[in-house]
């Protein structure tokens, strides 16, 4: 007359405290996931602006008027270089960034520059000083420098 009842499925209670536990994992992961994805933004940065430091040095080996000024606009997208543009002054090297340095209100690890502007004075024969723009958009904006 009494029939047994399957009792399949968990509890309320066991799954309430499956959600907490999710939530305490997740309340952990996101500050660690933002920091990595700081230092993944500034990694990038400081890759781009050696490479358009690395490009604008070549261009100026090239250049046939010795102990001048040239400026190159470097592209990040294209990995292009072209003649011209502003840069602005900013005198921590490069592999002295973190996450927190800012060029002209560019935060390196919140933000992907664009735009690296480089310009190269020739003085004293072979030595070069660089100072480069970082900016937001293709067009240009915030200024920095790498060396």
């Amino acid at each position: 007359m009494f029939k047994k009842l399957n009792k399949k499925g968990f509890t309320l209670a066991e799954l309430l405290i499956v959600v907490a536990i999710i939530g305490v994992l997740v309340a952990v992961s996101i500050p660690i996931f933002t920091a990595q994805l700081k230092k993944a933004r500034l990694a990038t940065n400081q890759a781009n602006a050696r490479a358009a430091y690395a490009a604008a040095v070549a261009k100026e080996l090239d250049a046939t008027d010795a102990d001048a000024t040239h400026t190159y606009t470097y592209n990040v997208s294209t990995a292009k270089l072209t003649n011209g543009g502003t840069a602005g002054s900013f005198t921590t090297p490069i592999a002295d960034w973190d996450v927190n340095t800012s060029i002209n209100r560019v935060v390196m690890g919140d933000t992907q520059a664009a735009t690296w502007i480089i310009t190269i004075d020739e003085t004293n024969g072979t030595k070069f000083n660089c100072t480069a723009k970082a900016s937001t958009s293709a067009a240009g904006g915030e200024s920095g420098e790498g060396h």
